[in-house]
């Protein structure tokens, strides 16, 4: 079986701690939780659960939620007629940690979009950079490796790797940093922000 892990992330909007990211993985589904005030006491939310194949090569099925607005969305992957070189955009983390851990360069693929699946996947790549000086929250600085995430000739994400491990993400004009534990994650967030982030949805 594929190994079990659990991951927090810090979610920072102009330079203010707003929520909070949890990503699991239990040897066979990926799931994403992104939680976060927007500023004005809206609460912002989304889960992504991600079913890999049997051999752990591609997806299998994924299912998506956004609140508020209700959007569901997912698909199976063979019902939705995608290949096996396309993945859902919450992966790419899955992607850019198996490059980090390797030589290669990049990775292409087909990137699906999380609340349009059935929409043309557009081309995409997961791309290495040289080293660079990233500041965290905590005061340090450390030399981490950027991966530039394009789709359809756009960047749409950037990560930066430490030690083998991603310790910055940047998208939708958002910051994350990776957290120690979920205690640190969570702490000052208040209980909504936390039960969703532990808990996810409620299920049908």
């Amino acid at each position: 079986m594929r190994a079990a892990w659990e991951r927090w992330e810090g979610f920072w909007v102009a330079g203010v701690r707003r929520g909070a990211v949890c990503r699991a993985f239990d040897g066979d589904v990926l799931t994403t939780r992104i939680a976060f005030d927007d500023g004005s006491g809206t609460l912002f939310a989304s889960e992504s659960l991600i079913r890999l194949t049997a051999s752990g090569e591609t997806w299998e099925a994924f299912r998506f939620r956004q609140e508020p607005g209700g959007l569901c969305a997912g698909a199976r992957r063979d019902e939705a007629g995608h290949d096996a070189d396309t993945l859902p955009a919450s992966g790419e983390y899955l992607l850019v940690s198996q490059l980090a851990g390797s030589a290669r360069e990049a990775a292409t693929y087909r990137r699906v979009e999380d609340a349009a699946p059935h929409e043309t996947p557009a081309p995409a790549e997961v791309r290495r950079h040289p080293a660079e000086p990233v500041d965290l929250p905590d005061g340090r600085t450390v030399w981490a490796e950027r991966f530039d995430v394009t789709a359809g000739g756009v960047r749409v994400a950037s990560h930066w790797t430490h030690g083998g491990a991603v310790v910055r993400s940047s998208w939708a004009g958002a910051l994350c940093f990776a957290s120690p534990s979920g205690a640190e994650a969570l702490d000052g967030l208040g209980e909504r922000l936390g039960a969703f982030l532990t808990a996810g949805f409620p299920r049908d």
